[in-house]
């Protein structure tokens, strides 16, 4: 059970505060709630019902630092191969994306990253479908990495890059 005041990272909404827990009623239901204010977007509100296992099964605790570093290490040593097939990729992307998986997010962004890097050098385009898989996965994880290593989130890209070129 969270306690208010906990930080959590929960599903796609990133970062978030756990600013109450509360019985509400949502439409016809009435049932506990906890109720998450996401650290990026203050303004919003996020509702997850307590006893709804799917749903609170999404909510981790947020990375060490140490933790932060050992899963920028392990993506670099174990990277994920470019699938060349389009509806393949989509699939694969789809699936990481909706599992959260930090090492799978992680080793997502370095695939879809080092394939946009190899056709600017070949100056052809980066497709739109890669490049918002590119953007849903950094978002996913950079909110997180800044939190947990105490950087802004503008810094993640420069972090990893230079923590990378030091294994």
């Amino acid at each position: 059970m969270l306690s208010v005041g906990d930080t959590v990272v929960y599903a796609t909404n990133g970062v978030c505060m756990v600013r109450e827990i509360a019985v509400l009623k949502m439409g016809k239901t009435k049932g506990e709630y906890y109720i998450l204010c996401p650290v990026d977007d203050p303004g919003s509100t996020v509702y997850v019902p307590t006893a709804n296992e799917k749903l609170t099964s999404k909510l981790k605790p947020v990375l060490t630092p140490e933790q932060a570093n050992a899963l920028i290490d392990e993506a670099v040593k174990e990277p994920l191969e470019w699938i060349d097939n389009d509806n393949n990729r989509k699939t694969a992307c789809d699936e990481i994306v909706k599992n959260g998986d930090r090492k799978q997010l992680m080793r997502l962004v370095g695939m879809l990253y080092r394939r946009r890097e190899e056709l600017k050098d070949q100056k052809k385009h980066f497709h739109n479908v890669d490049a918002q898989y590119l953007k849903t996965a950094e978002r996913m994880l950079h909110g997180e990495l800044a939190y947990a290593l105490r950087i802004p989130v503008e810094e993640v890209t420069r972090y990893i890059s230079a923590r990378v070129a030091h294994t």
